[in-house]
């Protein structure tokens, strides 16, 4: 039989209370020797059975032996005192109204009556067997089993346990991942707007750096494994590590500065650059004293020389002819040049400025002009490949002789840029 609570037998001791007068038992008639009996033993050894009355009758209003209760009419099996006057208890397999909820007869807290008689609900503390996954009594949602009687799983909207976030899904893009912990670069889910790769590691080494989340690239300063020879964290290309991220050789294409003149990426001996990568270009710094290492040729009314006036480095340098208004001295030379790359040399005048100037020229096309008292300045300018005629004129207007009217140029080159 199911156990009683304590709150139940208060109420079951209060049903009792409104029928006790009416279990009273009657007044037995009186005996000789001053006891009551129930019936006449003339052979002093018969046993009382039934009510009391005679007739042993269960309903007659009187409690006999082995009934526990009777209340004549008023027995009842939904009452205090059943039909077969016995006390109505929990688990008797009546319901005892206004007292009881429910009574199926068994003690099973699993099914829909439980105890004290009462009907089972979510939050009894009973796992109500095929209609419940858990109960644990409370409605706290934070611990292992919802107000809803279901099991907390990630997902389910509400923090628990060992998670950090529940957004109430599964999405693996978000900020609140499928585990339920917060998403960090390295948790094997991509983060959408936040990162761009998620491989599950905290190593830098493979297609995905870690604390980014950002595909590996030549240049990021780490060293892709089995891709990469090394990764300097630049994208320059005159240094030890170029934008290859192959350690950097001869004939790989880049000039490594300091070490390589150039670098034209061919085995090729005959272009701009030889194979030990030394540059294959023309140079003149007129340290020769004259005008024969590259096809100098000068023209005009004066020509040029190579002075030890004013040089820019060394001792030497060509300077223009010494010439008056209306005239010119011109400096030139032809190149057969294999590759593309830049003319550049460095440039002095002192004239009339505005008026007087150094004029540079390729293929008589005009590059550009200097005039004043101008010092040592650098110049450059693209040139393609082919045949090339570079041309330096000094040139004079009709009036006004002023500073020494002359240009000088020095440390001329023709190569790669």
């Amino acid at each position: 039989m199911r156990p009683l609570s304590l709150d139940y037998r208060i109420v079951l001791a209060l049903g009792l209370v409104a029928v006790l007068p009416s279990l009273a038992c009657t007044q037995a008639p009186n005996s000789d020797d001053g006891f009551t009996s129930f019936a006449d033993d003339d052979e002093g050894n018969d046993e009382t059975t039934g009510d009391g009355d005679g007739d042993g009758s269960c309903g007659d209003g009187i409690v006999d032996p082995g009934e526990e209760c009777d209340l004549g009419p008023e027995n009842s099996d939904s009452g205090a005192c059943t039909g077969s006057c016995t006390l109505a208890v929990c688990g008797d397999g009546v319901v005892y109204e206004q007292f009881e909820e429910c009574d199926d007869g068994n003690a099973s807290n699993t099914d829909d009556c439980v105890q004290d008689c009462k009907l089972a609900t979510c939050g009894d503390g009973f796992t109500r067997v095929g209609v419940e996954a858990c109960d644990d009594g409370n409605d706290d949602q934070t611990d292992g089993c919802t107000t809803a009687c279901e099991p907390s799983t990630c997902g389910d909207g509400v923090v628990q346990g060992s998670e950090q976030c529940d957004d109430g899904n599964l999405d693996d893009t978000d900020a609140c991942p499928s585990t339920c912990l917060l998403a960090f670069c390295g948790d094997g889910f991509v983060q959408a707007g936040v990162e761009e790769c998620d491989d599950g590691n905290q190593a830098s080494d493979d297609t995905c750096l870690a604390v980014f989340c950002v595909p590996a690239t030549c240049g990021d300063g780490h060293i892709q494994t089995g891709v990469e020879e090394c990764d300097d964290g630049n994208l320059e290309d005159d240094d030890l590590c170029p934008t290859s991220c192959t350690e950097a050789y001869c004939g790989d294409g880049f000039a490594q500065a300091g070490v390589e003149e150039c670098d034209d990426g061919n085995d090729d001996d005959d272009d701009f650059c030889k194979l030990d990568c030394s540059s294959n270009g023309w140079f003149d710094n007129f340290e020769t004293g004259d005008l024969t290492l590259l096809p100098w040729m000068t023209s005009g009314n004066a020509n040029w020389t190579v002075s030890t006036v004013d040089a820019h480095d060394g001792i030497y340098a060509a300077a223009s002819g010494t010439i008056t208004h209306d005239q010119q001295s011109t400096l030139q030379v032809t190149l057969d040049v294999p590759q593309a790359g830049v003319v550049r040399f460095w440039h002095h005048v002192s004239s009339e400025e505005d008026y007087d100037y150094l004029i540079f020229y390729i293929d008589n096309v005009f590059q550009d002009e200097w005039s004043g008292a101008l010092g040592w300045q650098q110049a450059q300018f693209p040139i393609t490949a082919g045949n090339h005629t570079l041309r330096w004129v000094y040139d004079k207007d009709f009036s006004v002789n002023e500073y020494s009217d002359k240009a000088w140029i020095d440390e001329v080159y023709v190569g790669p840029s």
